[in-house]
């Protein structure tokens, strides 16, 4: 992005309303968290039982004290460093925005290939569209408390797009929440 999109990010973050969203659990066992740095929610969340990956060291760093108990992994979801079906359930949360289509197909598959049979995938995220250049979103999740932003150079995504995604990878999806600003999805590998 360059400073004028930047610029507009920042004030688009601004002055929309904060978005709530109340995270009373997570899936249980082993969870792979999918770009699981930063504000590190799922980690906050479900703590020991948490891997959170993250391509950034930096996004590691940022998150890494505020969750001490998560295992932390620098790596890429495009080719997860794990064996076939060893992983419970996974878990992207506001990751799938930073993505484009191609690099979410082979994330959602690299995902299918980790998770056991009848394993979840708890994707939650939002809806935008290129009508403008930029989109943020302003975020507070509660359980765990935490406040934040989230902003990227817009692009074409909603509810229904991931869904088929998802389906075309193999998993079974089913919509959970399909708020106008933010969505959950439940995909299930079968």
């Amino acid at each position: 992005m360059n400073f004028w999109s930047t610029i507009k990010l920042m004030f688009q973050a601004l002055i929309k309303p904060k978005r709530h969203i109340l995270l009373p659990e997570i899936p249980e066992g082993r969870v792979l968290d999918i770009g699981g740095g930063g504000e590190g929610v799922i980690a906050q969340a479900g703590g020991p039982g948490v891997i959170a990956i993250d391509k950034y060291m930096s996004e590691i760093s940022e998150a890494r004290g505020k969750a001490p108990g998560t295992t932390w992994m620098v790596a890429d979801a495009t080719a997860l460093p794990h064996p076939n079906q060893c992983i419970d359930n996974a878990t992207a949360f506001f990751s799938a925005l930073y993505m484009s289509d191609a690099v979410k197909e082979k994330v959602f598959r690299e995902t299918r290939r980790v998770l056991k049979t009848g394993g979840e995938f708890w994707i939650w995220d939002v809806p935008m569209t290129t009508k403008s250049d930029v989109f943020a979103f302003r975020l507070q999740v509660e359980t765990p408390s935490i406040k934040t932003i989230y902003g990227v150079k817009a692009k074409d995504q909603s509810a229904a797009t991931l869904c088929n995604q998802l389906q075309a990878v193999g998993f079974e999806t089913d919509l959970i929440t399909n708020d106008k600003n933010w969505f959950l999805i439940k995909a299930k590998n079968i």
